[in-house]
Parts: structure tokens; C-alpha cells; sequence
């Protein structure tokens, strides 16, 4: 029997609906610049990255931040930094052939901290998923990231939906509490197997 109180689906995507791997843009941009994976990693600058996220810098203001926070000199090329930003991403997941199966039943929407460069073109020229949605809010669209309240609320309004009526799939614990806290039915990611189990527990139709 279908589940009467769950309307929509909210999905994450980086670790949901794509396999993401950070080890394999270090290396690229290790391979470019002859510095060590771990120097690289030490020295990259994530408040940048948050505030690319949230539509802060533009492509290559970010690129520069990240240029400038490396060792210096160094010889990171701008198309090498995207080249390698993109091997971030591996492949699909097994999970997004439920988006299509969900949708016959319920809204479907993208909730996802994400940034355009991937979003506008990486994530299209690959995958067919967004194709599949009913509508996809995104943290540099919004101005804000999970787990901040300001981008549950956000989305809620643009979809006009109720947070009780909706439930969020997400791999980060934290992301996920703060939505329960406002209401969500919450699925903690682990896989596919165990969230088509949950969801079907929860009495969502996933066939």
C-alpha cells in the first residue's frame, strides 16, 4: 500500500545518486604539478570550495583560489584544474534507476550541495538522471548549503510543498538530522539495497 504521507522524494546526489572520488582529482592535479597528493590536499582551500557552492565566485575566481592556496610557484593550468575537478566524478549509482520508478508516484526533486561547473556541464554530457526529476535546487543556485536551515526552507517554498509530507535521502548525518528537525521523514544513505528496503518499510512504491 502506498504511503499517504510522504508526497515528494528530495534526493542528494554527490554519494546517492553519484559515486564521487576526491583521490582521483588529487592525483591528476598531483600528476600536473609534481606536488604530493597530500600537500595538495592539505593546502586546498574548503571555505573557497563552500563559497563556490553557494554562488559566491565565479569558475575561475575559484580556480585562482584554489591556484594561489597550492605551494607556489606552481604550474597548475586552468583546464588542467577542471580536468581534474571533474574526475571528482566516478559514475552512477545503482540508486538512480529508482528516480524514474518514483516518480510515477510521487514528486521528485534534487537537493544538493553542488556547484555549476559540474551541474552544467559535467553531470549532462554523462548522465540522463536530471532528466528524471520533477525539479533540482541546488546550493549555488539557492545561496546556501546542506546543513543550513535557510536551503531546507528554501526548497520547501520553491516547490511548495510541507516538510512533514516529504522525506530526504542524503549521505551525510548531518544533513539529514537537520532535516528531520524540520519535519522530514529522513533516509540516512548507505546504499541502494538498504534504502529500497527502507523505502519499502516506509510503504513507498519503488516497482
Amino acid at each position: 500500500m502506498k504511503n499517504s504521507t510522504i508526497k515528494q522524494i528530495f534526493f542528494d546526489i554527490g554519494g546517492v545518486l553519484l559515486e564521487i572520488d576526491h583521490v582521483r582529482s588529487l592525483q591528476f592535479w598531483s600528476d600536473c604539478t609534481d606536488l604530493s597528493i597530500d600537500v595538495i590536499k592539505d593546502h586546498f582551500p574548503h571555505e573557497v570550495h563552500e563559497q563556490y557552492e553557494i554562488g559566491k565566485l565565479s569558475d575561475y575566481e575559484f580556480f585562482r583560489a584554489v591556484k594561489d592556496a597550492l605551494p607556489q610557484p606552481n604550474c597548475l593550468k586552468e583546464d588542467d584544474f577542471w580536468r581534474g575537478w571533474n574526475k571528482l566524478i566516478v559514475a552512477e549509482t545503482e540508486t538512480v534507476k529508482l528516480l524514474s520508478l518514483l516518480k510515477q508516484s510521487y514528486n521528485v526533486y534534487l537537493l544538493s550541495n553542488t556547484n555549476p561547473r559540474h551541474i552544467k556541464y559535467e553531470v549532462p554530457s554523462r548522465f540522463s538522471f536530471q532528466n528524471n526529476v520533477t525539479r533540482a535546487f541546488y546550493s549555488f543556485d539557492l545561496g546556501c548549503r546542506k546543513p543550513d536551515t535557510a536551503i531546507y526552507l528554501k526548497a520547501l517554498e520553491l516547490a511548495g510543498v510541507k516538510p512533514e509530507e516529504s522525506l530526504l535521502i542524503d549521505d551525510v548525518e548531518e544533513n539529514v538530522e537537520q532535516a528531520r528537525k524540520l519535519g522530514f521523514k529522513t533516509i540516512l544513505y548507505t546504499g541502494y539495497t538498504e534504502t529500497k528496503s527502507l523505502l519499502i518499510a516506509m510503504g513507498i512504491q519503488t516497482m
